[in-house]
């Protein structure tokens, strides 16, 4: 007896970051859509739930783009040109979201690395197969023209820990503004296919707080190769930080963020394909575009 195929799920959202749902309807007919394709199918690994976000804005924010493949759920984030989407009628506005979904299908048939057994090459051909068939499927132009997806990117994140006693929001940087602006220098920029994520481990603790960060984790510098994931870590101190200027702060976080990066040559397992001079060199242009673009925010 054939095997029960385990439920599948699919959901789609735009502009998930605000509270206005504007287009609940397009949201499910899509999501439907997909659903109806996938429900029957099984690619060698099981995912419980394909999430799709679409992005229609003003300002590109690859800030936004972030993926992921953990165990059965599949994250995958795009753009769509603004003007395009919002001058579209409601069908021209599916067909949108329905090539949004493929374009994300590619994104992913080519990710490096993925699990041996999950055949992202053949979802993708049948999925592509089952747009022509309905007649939605658009010209390699009209992609190109109303999508922004750069499949070739170096993610950077910033990873906060910090301790029970530290107010976050009492320092002046803001990291999660920081973060955005790097990604958004990065995309289409590539340093080496051994690394597609790099973290930044912000750790946090106030030296004068009877809460500490532990020593284990103190410049901890770790490569994962399944998930091509490059970590080095930095611990502050909430008590200097907090009194210091906003140019202060900004230099000294600087100054242990090109330090991570530096300290990647002490590493037992380096990544076989990164170049970390380039690397080095792009973040260090980028965090002196950002001080420079702040400077005179911070001297007011």
């Amino acid at each position: 007896m054939k095997a029960k195929l385990k439920r599948q799920n699919c959901g789609l959202f735009i502009n998930p970051n605000e509270r206005n749902r504007a287009f609940m309807e397009l949201e499910q007919r899509a999501s439907k859509f997909f659903l109806d394709f996938i429900s029957t199918k099984e690619y060698g690994q099981h995912i419980e739930l394909f999430l799709f976000k679409v992005y229609v804005e003003e300002t590109i924010n690859f800030g936004r783009q972030r993926d992921f493949f953990e165990k059965d759920l599949i994250e995958l984030s795009i753009h769509i040109d603004k003007e395009s989407f919002e001058n579209a009628k409601d069908e021209d506005k599916f067909l949108l979201l329905i090539n949004a979904m493929l374009v994300l299908t590619r994104y992913l048939a080519q990710r490096d690395p993925l699990p041996k057994v999950f055949q992202a090459e053949q979802l993708l051909q049948d999925f592509q197969q089952h747009i022509i068939e309905n007649s939605l499927l658009l010209s390699n132009s009209q992609i190109q023209k109303y999508f922004i997806k750069p499949f070739n990117s170096t993610r950077f994140n910033i990873l906060i820990t910090s301790t029970a006693e530290v107010k976050l929001e009492t320092l002046r940087d803001d990291l999660n503004e920081l973060q955005d602006f790097i990604n958004n220098k990065l995309a289409g920029q590539s340093f080496g296919t051994s690394i597609r994520e790099f973290d930044f481990g912000f750790e946090i603790a106030d030296s004068t707080g009877r809460m500490q960060l532990s020593s284990i984790t103190a410049n901890l510098k770790l490569y994962d190769h399944k998930s091509q994931t490059l970590t080095s870590v930095k611990q502050f101190d909430y008590h200097v930080l907090y009194n210091l200027k906003s140019e202060e702060q900004f230099g000294l976080l600087k100054r242990e963020l090109l330090d991570a990066i530096s300290e990647l040559d002490h590493m037992e397992e380096k990544p076989k394909d990164f170049d970390r001079l380039s690397f080095l060199s792009t973040i260090k242009s980028v965090l002196d575009e950002y001080e420079e673009t702040k400077g005179s925010v911070w001297t007011k």
